[in-house]
């Protein structure tokens, strides 16, 4: 997970950096392009600060599934596992009836 936030991160530190560019190449006067950056630097600054609040707050509501999670696999192994063993000592005590 924390692989994932990284990587979102960059890819938001990204766009933010592709459009700070596209903005400075623009043809238009440079008070119009600061006004605009200082403005979507603004909204976007609004924004990750709500999501890095959603994010902290379903902080356990995340971990919670990730262990509820990791406890169905484990109990599916478990259970396949043992679906095997049983399938194990069938097959033995056939192939030793068939020895014998």
């Amino acid at each position: 997970m924390k692989k994932r936030t990284e990587n979102l991160i960059i890819l938001l530190i990204g766009l933010c950096l592709g459009a700070l560019i596209g903005m400075l190449s623009t043809p238009t006067t440079g008070s119009v392009v600061r006004s605009g950056l200082i403005y979507s630097l603004k909204s976007y600054r609004k924004k990750l600060q709500a999501f890095i609040l959603k994010l902290m707050g379903n902080k356990n509501d995340i971990i919670n599934q990730a262990k509820n999670t990791g406890k169905e696999v484990i109990s599916d192994v478990v259970s396949s596992a043992e679906k095997i063993l049983k399938e194990l000592d069938t097959l033995t005590e056939q192939l030793g009836q068939k020895v014998h």
